[in-house]
């Protein structure tokens, strides 16, 4: 059984809210999960944000990504976070399920008769073309060409079947944005570089989120010990942080091309 955990690591925040960098009383600030627990994240900062800007975040983009990109994963593996909900009794609570490909436009006919321990156990997660920073490309908040990574959660299913899932642009790349941002901070601290920028994206004040949050133009060998993993590097004189989701579920010798954020100089 490929790993769902992730092992847990805490650490402190200084007083300051990470996001809008004012400093609060530790009553007044709130701990700051990296990783969503809704996908098993596991990595905190204890007093990492102001009750404000965790809100916005929470509301403005990383609830509708959990809800949407992330909706099929955490139903096929079951995943709880902080609740108690478990594995969908019948298909009303699952997406839809085709005869066709939906990845190529031809949906096929709607399939209903087939018991769910069948349902197709795969899922993707959209890939994003370079970061415009890195490929001197002015990506803005759109996104012009994209590409599919596919997971196999394993188990018996349904044959030449594919499934239709939710997909808005814009609040997954903020979430992996914010991801990123945080495991950074958490790392390096908050005076460790300078994330102007990457903050500006998250709290919407730019609206360029492509320009800092991509797909590495080359794969990249990273572990898969995890469910997800993180990774730091430094690249032409900015700070970045590799977004490896669901690196358990990879398919074995298949190329990482995981997410590639700038979060600052």
């Amino acid at each position: 059984m490929r790993t769902l955990t992730m092992k847990k690591q805490e650490y402190l925040g200084d007083g300051r809210c990470l996001y809008c960098l004012n400093r609060f009383d530790n009553a007044e600030l709130t701990d700051e999960h990296i990783i969503p627990t809704a996908i098993h994240g596991a990595l905190l900062i204890k007093n990492g944000a102001c009750v404000t800007c965790a809100r916005s975040t929470n509301k403005n983009f990383e609830n509708q990504a959990l809800n949407q990109d992330l909706l099929l994963p955490r139903l096929l593996l079951e995943l709880k976070g902080r609740g108690k909900s478990g594995a969908p009794q019948d298909l009303r609570h699952l997406p839809a399920v085709y005869s066709g490909d939906t990845t190529m436009g031809n949906d096929g006919v709607r399939l209903l008769d087939f018991p769910i321990s069948l349902y197709p156990k795969m899922f993707h997660l959209i890939q994003f073309p370079p970061a415009g920073v890195l490929s001197g490309t002015d990506r803005g908040d759109g996104i012009a060409n994209f590409r599919l990574r596919f997971f196999d959660a394993g188990g018996p299913r349904l044959r030449s079947a594919t499934v239709k899932s939710a997909h808005t642009n814009g609040p997954f790349a903020m979430m992996i944005a914010k991801i990123a941002y945080c495991y950074a901070v958490a790392k390096v601290s908050l005076d460790g570089f300078d994330g102007t920028a990457i903050r500006d994206v998250i709290s919407e004040k730019r609206k360029d989120v492509y320009n800092f949050v991509g797909s590495t133009k080359k794969p990249v060998p990273l572990t898969n010990r995890e469910i997800h993993s993180l990774h730091l590097r430094r690249q032409k004189g900015y700070l970045i942080v590799l977004v490896n989701l669901f690196a358990s579920m990879a398919k074995r010798g298949e190329p990482v091309h995981p997410y590639e954020v700038v979060v600052g100089t």
